[in-house]
């Protein structure tokens, strides 16, 4: 669920389909940027991910190569077993098998801007709303994330899922997950809203395994199942990070009308923006072609009337125990990322109405 790219030269298509040396490059852009927290601040300040190196031979594994500061290597050295586990533990699986040193200069990070402490009685409200989450160190960050979110900082809602899980857990609680399965008031729907046959999709706009169901999928899906009328497609939003839940609002903002259209724009552009300097400065122009204007997308991603929508995809989501991106649930029933056209269309023919 966590992976990106290096800078684009051709479409997304291409870049996305061409084999395991693109999806090396994918996961790397966003360990990049997830980097402080993946390996903590301290080792971020003196490390830099540089590279995902294939194995060589039957028995040998993936590496990660890592830049340091020269005065840094050795301990680095005697650290790369916690870093590969952390490493793995970022990607939900075995991403690596060892880390490779280099010396280089690593650059300072640009700073951040400080945060005052939300409102204290802001903050006991959300913590009271957050004590079902088992694990103490997310319900504190979903607790302090919350608490700004409330207070109108809702930029922080932009960092990720966790933060989206926020809206109002007691409401996704008390729904059945069985009515999530079909499309629901408010989902945006393409193709015929009578078709026998629904195929949902949870997705992230920084997923490249999502990017890829958007360019070597849906075609065919469109033309064979859709636009035939046999099959309706909703799309619901399930953003794994701060870019994905921007480009999630943006979405949005193109409105009913457009959707799908902005939906196309963004998977297709996503390693243009993903790589970006600025991404989310980058992420600000996408949707030019749909007739949203940066001005206009600076405005929708500070709107809370699209936020509550998003926020309510993931609510359904985690109903449904979406965990991943992109989750598909054809017919009332979950098949994760089933694959390609082939598969999809075999599940469709085999559960089809």
């Amino acid at each position: 669920m966590r992976e990106n790219g290096f800078r684009a030269i051709g479409g997304l298509a291409q870049k996305l389909t061409s084999g395991f040396a693109k999806g090396r490059s994918t996961s790397l852009i966003r360990l990049k940027a997830d980097w402080p927290a993946v390996v903590g601040p301290e080792l971020a300040r003196t490390t830099r991910p540089d590279a995902l190196l294939a194995g060589r031979g039957a028995r040998a594994g993936k590496a990660l190569r890592l830049k340091v500061s020269g005065a840094a290597a050795l301990e680095v050295q005697h650290r790369s077993g916690q870093i590969v586990e952390r490493v793995n533990a970022y990607f939900g699986h075995k991403m690596i098998d060892d880390v490779r040193i280099v010396q280089g200069v690593i650059s300072a990070p640009r700073p951040t801007a400080r945060t005052p402490r939300p409102d204290p009685v802001i903050e006991q409200e959300v913590a009271s709303r957050t004590a079902s989450v088992e694990d103490p160190e997310l319900r504190a960050v979903l607790t302090r994330l919350g608490a700004r979110i409330i207070a109108g900082r809702r930029g922080f809602l932009l960092g990720g899922l966790g933060a989206l899980c926020l809206g109002d857990e007691r409401r996704a609680q008390a729904q059945s997950p069985a009515r999530f399965l079909d499309a629901q008031p408010g989902d945006h729907v393409l193709g015929n809203p009578d078709a026998p046959n629904v195929l949902i999709d949870y997705a992230s706009f920084t997923c490249p395994h999502c990017a890829t169901f958007n360019a070597a999928v849906m075609p065919a899906l469109k033309r064979d199942w859709i636009d035939t009328g046999k099959l309706k497609l909703v799309h619901r939003h399930y953003p794994s990070d701060a870019l994905a839940t921007r480009a999630s609002l943006l979405a949005e903002c193109a409105g009913p009308e457009k959707f799908f259209a902005a939906v196309d724009t963004l998977f297709r552009t996503q390693v243009q923006w993903l790589t970006a300097s600025d991404p989310a400065a980058e992420l600000m122009t996408v949707l030019a072609e749909q007739g949203v204007s940066e001005a206009e997308a600076q405005a929708c991603v500070a709107n809370d009337r699209l936020l509550d929508k998003v926020i309510a995809d993931v609510q359904s989501g985690q109903a449904l125990g979406v965990n991943s991106t992109p989750t598909l649930f054809i017919n009332e029933q979950g098949y994760g990322n089933p694959g390609g056209i082939d598969a999809i269309a075999a599940i469709l023919r085999q559960v089809g109405r």
